[in-house]
C-alpha cells in the first residue's frame, strides 16, 4: 500500500486525564470507533492519559497509537512546529477549552474537519444537529462532538474485552445466588471520599436488608480493610485476596469482571464509579464538593446522591440513610 491509499488517521486532542476522565471519553471513542472503522486513531494528550496506562490493555483494537506528553498547549512557539510535525489526519476532536491551544490545533493541524468543545462549539466545523449550546457533562459534551461529525446519532455501545480467566475467578469469589452490591469507599482526593464508617454503616444496612456488600478495594484503600473485616464480617473483598499469575488478568480486568456480577454499586466521585457506569452496574454516585453537572458517570441507571440537597457541600454532609435508599432504588430497577 502506498502512502497516497493510507487512510488518513482521526485524531483526537486531550488534556491531563486520569481514569474517571478517560472513562468519561469511552463512549465517544466507541462512536468513533465504529463510524469510521477504517480509520485509525490517534489519542493525543498534553500530558498523561489512563489511555496509555490503566486502560492501555483494552485500547489494542480501538487505538492505533498514544501519545503522552505531547507538549502542544503552550507556549505558541514551541506547539506551533509540534502541530505541524504530526501528519495530516481526515478529523480532529479537541476536547480541550481553553481557546488559544484550541485555535492552534485548528490553524497548524492538517484535517479535513475539525470539531472541539468550545462554548456555542465556536471553531468547529459545524454543530451537532438541533444544537447550539455544549452540554454540561464531559461525556455527553464528547458524545455531541461524534453527532457533529456524523450529522445525527451516534452508537456509543459496546463493552470491555476481558479474559474468560477474570470471569471465570470473579464468579468464583461472587458465587450465583446472592445479591451483590459493590462499595467502592475510596479516590485519588481526599475531599470526594464519604467517611468509611459510614460506608460501614451503609454496609450493614445493606446486609440487614439481604444484600451481600461487596468492598471494591483498591492498593489506596488499603488502610480500610483492616476496620471493614472487624466491622462487617459478612462483606465481601474480593480484589484483596491474592490472584494466581498464571492466570494472566491485566490491571482492571479482575475489577471489570467483578462489576458484571454486581447487582447495583455505590461510588464516590472516582474512578471506579466510573467504570461500574461503563460497564453497566446500576449505580448509586455521592457527590459532594465537586460539580455533578460536569463530572457524572455516564450510565442510563443511576442515581445521584448530592450533600447539597441535605444542606451542604462536604461529602459529610450526605446521611447513610440517603445512600442506603438510593441503592434499594437502583436495586429496584
Amino acid at each position: 500500500m502506498t502512502t497516497s491509499d493510507t487512510p488518513r488517521p482521526i485524531a483526537v486532542l486531550v488534556d491531563r486525564e486520569g481514569l474517571g476522565d478517560s472513562l468519561l471519553k469511552l463512549p465517544f471513542l466507541r462512536a468513533i470507533a465504529k463510524a469510521y472503522p477504517d480509520r485509525p486513531i490517534w489519542w493525543i494528550a498534553t500530558h498523561q492519559t489512563a489511555m496509555a496506562r490503566e486502560l492501555a490493555p483494552f485500547m489494542k483494537g480501538t487505538l492505533a497509537k498514544v501519545i503522552e506528553n505531547a507538549g502542544i498547549t503552550t507556549p505558541p512557539r514551541e506547539v506551533i512546529p509540534r502541530l505541524k510535525a504530526l501528519p495530516a489526519f481526515e478529523l480532529v476532536f479537541d476536547s480541550r477549552t481553553r481557546v488559544l491551544t484550541v485555535l492552534l490545533a485548528r490553524l497548524f493541524l492538517r484535517h479535513r474537519g475539525f470539531y472541539c468543545a468550545l462554548p456555542g462549539y465556536a471553531l468547529s466545523s459545524r454543530r451537532p444537529p438541533g444544537r447550539w449550546t455544549r452540554p454540561h457533562g464531559v461525556a455527553d459534551r464528547m458524545l455531541s462532538l461524534a453527532e457533529a461529525a456524523r450529522r445525527g446519532p451516534a452508537d456509543w455501545s459496546g463493552r470491555f474485552d476481558i479474559s474468560e480467566n477474570a470471569r471465570a475467578l470473579a464468579a468464583t469469589r461472587l458465587p450465583t445466588g446472592r445479591t451483590y452490591v459493590g462499595l467502592a469507599p475510596g479516590s485519588r482526593e481526599a475531599r470526594k471520599n464519604w467517611p468509611i464508617a459510614r460506608w460501614v454503616a451503609l454496609a450493614k444496612a445493606l446486609s440487614a436488608s439481604g444484600s451481600t456488600p461487596v468492598f471494591l478495594i483498591g492498593p489506596q484503600e488499603a488502610e480500610m480493610i483492616d476496620a471493614i473485616r472487624a466491622e462487617v464480617p459478612d462483606a465481601l473483598m474480593p480484589e484483596v485476596e491474592p490472584v494466581d499469575p498464571a492466570l494472566g488478568l491485566v490491571r482492571l480486568e479482575l475489577a471489570i469482571a467483578i462489576a458484571e456480577r454486581l447487582a447495583a454499586a455505590v461510588a464516590n466521585d472516582n474512578g471506579i464509579g466510573h467504570l461500574l457506569a461503563i460497564v453497566g452496574t446500576p449505580l448509586v454516585s455521592l457527590f459532594g464538593p465537586t460539580d455533578v453537572g460536569r463530572w457524572k458517570p455516564f450510565t442510563t441507571r443511576g442515581v445521584i446522591v448530592r450533600a447539597r440537597d441535605f444542606g451542604g457541600t462536604t461529602m459529610e454532609d450526605i446521611p447513610v440513610d440517603a445512600a442506603f435508599r438510593a441503592a434499594e432504588r437502583v436495586l429496584a430497577g
